[in-house]
């Protein structure tokens, strides 16, 4: 097995036929096929049903879909940034975000991590949580921050943080108690509660709808929209209520009230390729670290006691 066959062979499972691959790849389809029966010779498995229009791949076809996809990619990155450090031009990070998580501590980390490293092309994709797993497996990203933990033999986890949960309200709410009165989940029954994202899922608003479900508490209706913006709009206009991340309390036009279970956090989590010894890896960790002790409070970071909480 060779990089070249892997090409092919990708060619013609994303195209699911020989000519449209053939034409991709500018060469003839005759050479093509024999390529592709070659590594499924030296395999011992086939890799496609071709008696189906469009081609199907087996499941070990798939299996090595998925594998040669990631390695091309890397490879095609390792490439770029041998070139870049021979032409001395700086070199690329991409890192995956969920929105939320630019409320919090991750624009400062990522500040610090650009003046360490001024050279260093930072780009950052948005993608939720789930997206971040696919591409950190394909090379698309090589660091992601996000909130929800998926199980994934390939990707490695770090919870950065448990973010304390509040309740956003209508302006217009009653609120006599200044700071407000930390509140329990237990006060949501029978109110209209908005969470988000609507997709992909699972997402946060699996999370919320899992620790009101694990109260008890039963909303009199539940609102799903896919945005944080649209969710905390929909509250400013009276049409319910939502929890979210004590760092998105952003909007003057709404009141807060923080959430006293001692369950109601949200896990702020990074995660990168399983055996990934990248440099920025260790960086990102140190860095962390170092906000953590000096400015956990302008982090964001700090985790209060409510009164009451644990009661």
């Amino acid at each position: 097995m060779d990089l070249r066959q892997l090409k092919y062979f990708v060619a013609v499972a994303r195209e699911r036929n020989f000519t449209r691959a053939a034409e991709q790849l500018h060469m003839a389809q005759p050479p093509l096929g024999r390529q592709i029966q070659l590594l499924e010779e030296e395999l011992g498995v086939p890799l496609l049903l071709r008696n189906s229009r469009p081609l199907r791949l087996t499941e070990a076809g798939r299996f090595l879909f998925e594998q040669a996809v990631q390695v091309l990619n890397r490879i095609d990155q390792m490439a770029a940034e041998t070139r870049r450090l021979g032409l001395n031009q700086q070199g690329t990070l991409s890192i995956g975000f969920v929105p939320s998580t630019l409320y919090g501590g991750v624009p400062i980390l990522l500040r610090k991590l650009r003046q360490q490293h001024p050279k260093l092309d930072i780009r950052l994709v948005e993608l939720s949580s789930i997206q971040q797993v696919e591409a950190l497996r394909t090379g698309r990203i090589d660091l992601g921050f996000g909130r929800i933990g998926a199980n994934d033999s390939a990707v490695a986890r770090i919870v950065l943080r448990e973010e304390r949960l509040v309740l956003a309200m209508p302006a217009t709410t009653p609120c006599t108690a200044k700071p407000p009165q930390p509140m329990w989940l237990a006060e949501l029954a029978d109110q209209k509660l908005i969470v988000y994202p609507k997709n992909p899922r699972p997402s946060f608003a699996d999370q919320i709808l899992a620790l009101i479900e694990g109260c008890g508490v039963r909303p009199a209706e539940i609102i799903e929209v896919n945005e944080l913006q649209t969710a905390l709009g929909l509250v400013a206009s009276e049409a319910g209520v939502c929890i979210i991340p004590a760092s998105a309390t952003f909007r003057a036009d709404l009141r807060y009230r923080p959430i006293a279970d001692l369950q109601a956090t949200s896990p702020i989590i990074m995660c990168h390729r399983l055996n990934d010894d990248g440099w920025y890896i260790a960086s990102v960790k140190k860095l962390v670290d170092e906000l953590y002790r000096s400015a956990p409070t302008a982090l964001g970071m700090g985790f209060p006691q409510f009164p009451g909480a644990a009661g």
